[in-house]
């Protein structure tokens, strides 16, 4: 294990590194935000006292029944009406037909809470509300803009807005020691097989193997992303992706830790069984040791945006049938007074929009570093499609079992992306390759 340096003399060279403690983290950041209903047409909000109804707003629900129940107890501490809430379990990894059970949940709900990649489903289901231009446009103005990043990759798809960004979590260069100036991927290979003695991690388990080769993959191709624009034909297994994951499995080898989830790494850290590695705090600090955050390799102003695919979003079902209700329920869910409870139980939730002085805003970004960090990259405002397409469960299942065996030594990066080009080419058969491409081209902004 390397030494670990003294707190002073702990120091990151990037100039958007800060640095995490115990303390500091301990602190959590409130944001105002606004939020729409059930009609394209604006309405007041409610005052947080209203007349009581007893008729629970319906919720569905994409996660635990534990954050169910957090969003429960913490909404009852301000507001008498009652929730119930239909939680879908799932996970990241190997998780079959969960999207075709939200899609038939949402049909019996008020608001849906699900992650981005179901986003054409449920469009092409009609079970989403959109927002009107008019109206998103308001509810910036009441509380802050949406930051560029979840305004434009999460809120937005087919040229309307269609959700309310709830979270956009992105990994970041975590370190206890002195961090080089790393400008390529392979500065970074170096530096965890040379000053971090492979001890180092990144995220590489089961489920987010996918998107950690999509975020290093954003921050090095600069044209394309992963399907051709014009009739659909997977790019993946082109040399630039090849190139992508060679690098990521070499480096790989080098950990001495194996495939950890972003739970592991950020608990390693704390413990100091690893000095550096990639990912974002997952629970509060319950050490002294200082972390320094900085963006990853090839993190310039330049760079496009990937939302994590399991990015949550809030929209109000077609089916919707309590609008003032459900407006102030999304309006409380995006930073209402009393939801910063969230943050720290739910971890899913982030912040998605600039701060606005405003009376729901009672405390400071300033205490949550990482929070800080983030805001300053999701300001970057162009987005790559976080795999908005139909059956996105089942292309995403496909790239992550083959980045993982790759990284596993169980075939070369060459082989791994040709077999998930193929497995593409035959889920867009079996879906409909001009529904793909509508879905796809939907994705970009385009009405399609």
């Amino acid at each position: 294990m390397p030494s670990q340096k003294p707190k002073s003399e702990i120091v990151a060279d990037s100039p958007n590194a800060v640095f995490l403690n115990r303390r500091e983290l301990l602190a959590t950041a409130g944001a105002a935000w606004l939020v729409s209903g059930c009609s394209r047409d604006p309405e007041p909000l409610s005052s947080p006292t209203v007349p009581r109804s007893d008729v629970p707003i319906q919720i569905t629900w994409v996660g635990s029944e534990q954050d169910a129940e957090s969003i429960r107890r913490a909404w009852a501490a301000v507001d008498p009406q009652p929730l119930k809430i239909k939680s879908l379990p799932f996970s990241r990894a190997n998780e079959p037909n969960w999207i075709s059970d939200l899609v038939a949940e949402a049909q019996r709900s008020d608001l849906v809470i699900y992650p981005l990649l179901a986003t054409a489903e449920l469009v092409g289901a009609e079970a989403l509300v959109p927002i009107s231009d008019e109206q998103f446009d308001e509810m910036e103005q009441e509380l802050g803009p949406f930051l560029s990043a979840p305004r434009n990759g999460a809120a937005r798809y087919a040229d309307e807005y269609v959700a309310m960004p709830l979270g956009a979590r992105l990994p970041a260069l975590l370190s206890i020691l002195e961090v080089p100036d790393l400008v390529s991927w392979a500065d970074y290979d170096s530096w965890v097989a040379t000053e971090l003695e492979g001890q180092a991690a990144e995220p590489l388990a089961d489920g987010w193997a996918a998107v950690m080769f999509l975020w290093r993959a954003v921050s090095s191709i600069s044209s394309g992303w992963l399907f051709t624009r014009d009739d659909f034909v997977p790019t993946i297994q082109s040399p630039p992706y090849v190139e992508v994951l060679t690098q990521m499995a070499e480096t790989a080898t080098r950990y001495k830790s194996g495939r950890l989830t972003p739970d592991q790494i950020w608990e390693s850290l704390q413990k100091g069984e690893i000095a550096g590695g990639i990912g974002f705090p997952t629970t509060p600090m319950t050490s002294e040791t200082e972390i320094t955050i900085s963006d990853l390799p090839g993190g310039g102003e330049s760079i496009r945006m990937l939302l994590d695919p399991f990015s949550p979003v809030v929209s109000v079902s077609s089916h919707c049938r309590q609008s003032s209700a459900s407006k102030r329920l999304m309006n409380w869910l995006s930073g209402g007074e009393g939801s910063q409870l969230l943050r720290r139980e739910v971890r899913m939730i982030t912040p998605t929009r600039s701060a606005k002085p405003s009376v729901l805003a009672t405390e400071s970004q300033a205490g949550n570093p990482y929070e800080k960090w983030l805001v300053e990259r999701l300001t970057l405002p162009v987005t790559v499609p976080s795999l908005q397409l139909h059956s996105a469960d089942a292309y995403y299942r496909s790239l992550d079992e083959a980045v993982g065996r790759c990284v596993d030594g169980q075939t070369s990066a060459e082989d791994a992306l040709r077999e998930v080009a193929e497995q593409w080419q035959t889920l867009t058969q079996r879906i409909g390759k001009e529904k793909q491409l509508s879905a796809w081209r939907r994705a970009q902004g385009l009405r399609a």
